[in-house]
């Protein structure tokens, strides 16, 4: 009889000679048997886990025995097949059917005797079992190092493993680290600190894969041009680089069908979350902004895979990345749809369109050279005076400093009760180590430690809100201010959009219809001075606080912004 052989090991530090050990033993089966082994049919898989099906050795050998090349199989034992239960009996029934026999040396098991049917099933349920506690053992030994500090893999771009706590000989007479710690790897944590701020900065995902590739920036693969809009996108939301890393989220399955596997999520009372400033990457303020901005964006794509347009809580791409001044910015005065470019080439014209699909008669043209001329022009002229600004933002200061008054003398109140509180808390750590403890004292001692914790959390916030309140910038500030903005219109980009709808909120043109003469547009919108506080697109945030030179930002203001004059447009 003609045989063929087939070995395998699992795991990259197990011995490679295991596979020669293993056809050496099928050889002096098929010997003693006077089988004739076919060097041309002995199939190896290095490095393979038994449970998986999607096994180049496994799948020739299976392709090979259609044309039954060979009568026979021999394996040192059945979990070298498989150690899956399913899937060797599926492998075996694909054997059958095309007239093989599988013998496993070490089980003493021959698929063609009737006799091995039972002692077949067993093996397969006890090899299956044995792959089930090496999962178990295997996920403890990670769940006791990510206790211990250590890492448990989790490769991520910006950070690197090295190893940490004492050495350790294992089983095999290897030195071996007790584990391994991440550090931050700072060219790559640059990247990514650079692919948040262009994102904050108004560039959309596509740009930001764009200029990697461009640039030849290495990512994780350490090649050029390997930056995708999924890879950038997953860098915008992984939590790992403001400090917390999360583990045990989610484990595979695999598809008894398809033999591949998938990611399902387990319970949040199963995940390992760990908090560590230390591995922070990017700014509180940076990853707020990029979080928000995502959720923004959400709203302008299709909400479920497979959709085309947009559901009822879409908006349009135009809000988040401009094509150019005005895109997004303007509305019909008749029905509140979008004032878009309808036609024309180079710029060409502006109207409702909303009127395109004939559900508005608005049907008004302006040219969108004009629109931007007018209303730029006249952006500028409110905002030329730096004294006016001043004032106005002067005022804004004496509000909000009427509307946190108080805060002062509840500090002073909070401040005092906190002294009265330490006391008590003295008196009762000093009445207890005098040998007077209770479970009354205890308790009473409890709730006051408790007490002095909450009152010293209710200053600290008390505190931040004083610091945190609005003062009006120095002249100077908003005439540099006034300057940046200006340049930023001259450039006639996206961010020059996003901070000009900042500037002037929604734009409202309504149509007008003389007896004589053409009809035209007149414009109407509100100039918010608090706008020119915030960070301008693309402008670099220098600290927290607020100084003579630095941004205000704005903490809470229920103020009327300046009101904007009216402006026809027309040709």
């Amino acid at each position: 009889m003609r045989a063929a052989i087939y070995a395998r090991y699992s795991s990259e530090s197990q011995r490679k000679e295991s596979i020669e050990d293993q056809i050496f033993t099928c050889r002096r089966l098929a010997r003693e048997k006077g089988y004739a082994v076919l060097d041309d049919h002995i199939y190896t898989d290095y490095a393979q886990s038994g449970a998986s099906k999607d096994r180049i050795g496994l799948n020739e050998l299976i392709a090979a025995s259609a044309g039954k090349p060979f009568e026979v199989v021999l394996v040192d034992d059945l979990s070298r097949l498989a150690r899956d239960n399913f899937l060797m009996l599926s492998v075996l029934a694909e054997f059958k059917y095309v007239g093989v026999c599988v013998i496993s040396v070490a089980d003493n098991l021959d698929s063609s005797d009737e006799d091995s049917a039972l002692g077949i099933q067993i093996r397969g349920i006890f090899n299956e079992l044995q792959l089930r506690d090496l999962k178990k053992k295997t996920l403890r030994g990670l769940v006791g190092q990510k206790q211990r500090g250590f890492s448990a893999g989790e490769r991520t771009f910006g950070y690197t493993s090295t190893p940490s706590g004492k050495t350790i000989i294992d089983k095999k007479g290897r030195t071996r680290p007790e584990g391994y710690r991440h550090e931050i790897e700072e060219h790559e944590a640059s990247v990514v600190r650079r692919i948040y701020q262009a994102y904050v900065d108004g560039q959309s995902i596509t740009g930001i894969v764009k200029m990697l590739n461009e640039e030849g920036i290495r990512g994780r693969q350490n090649c050029k041009k390997n930056w995708g809009s999924t890879t950038v996108g997953r860098i915008l939301s992984n939590e790992k680089y403001i400090g917390k890393w999360v583990w045990n989220k989610s484990e595979s399955r695999r598809d008894p069908k398809t033999g591949r596997r998938r990611r399902f999520p387990k319970p949040e009372s199963e995940w390992i979350v760990t908090k560590d400033e230390a591995l922070r990457v990017v700014s509180q303020e940076l990853w707020d902004a990029a979080q928000r901005k995502r959720q923004s964006v959400k709203k302008s794509w299709p909400s479920k895979k497979g959709e085309r347009g947009f559901g009822k809580m879409q908006g349009s791409c135009q809000t988040h990345y401009p094509a150019h001044l005005l895109a997004g910015a303007m509305t019909c005065g008749s029905c509140g749809g979008n004032i878009s470019q309808v036609s024309g080439k180079n710029g060409g014209y502006y109207g409702c369109a909303n009127a395109r699909k004939k559900t508005c008669d608005n049907k008004v043209l302006v040219r969108r050279s004009l629109v931007e001329k007018i209303v730029v022009s006249d952006v500028r002229r409110q905002i030329s005076s730096p004294e006016k600004i001043q004032y106005l933002l002067q005022k804004v200061e004496a509000e909000i400093s009427n509307l946190y008054s108080d805060i002062p003398d509840s500090i002073r109140h909070k401040e005092s009760e906190l002294r009265s509180e330490e006391k008590r808390l003295a008196n009762y750590i000093s009445f207890i180590g005098e040998g007077n403890a209770s479970r009354t004292l205890n308790q009473a001692l409890l709730e006051s430690e408790q007490k002095v914790d909450t009152l010293q959390s209710e200053i600290d916030g008390l505190r931040q809100a004083r610091d945190k309140i609005f003062q009006a910038p120095p002249i100077e500030w908003i005439e540099n201010r006034l300057t940046e903005f200006n340049d930023l219109l001259e450039l006639n980009t996206s961010e020059s959009a996003l901070a000009l709808r900042e500037l002037l909120g929604p734009i409202k043109l309504e149509a007008q219809r003389p007896d004589q003469g053409r009809p035209y547009y007149v414009a109407h919108s509100s100039i918010n001075a608090l706008a020119l506080t915030e960070p301008l697109p693309g402008e670099k945030i220098l600290g927290n606080g607020s100084n003579s030179f630095h941004w205000w930002a704005r903490k809470d203001s229920n103020l009327r912004p300046m009101d904007y004059e009216s402006t026809a447009l027309t040709d």
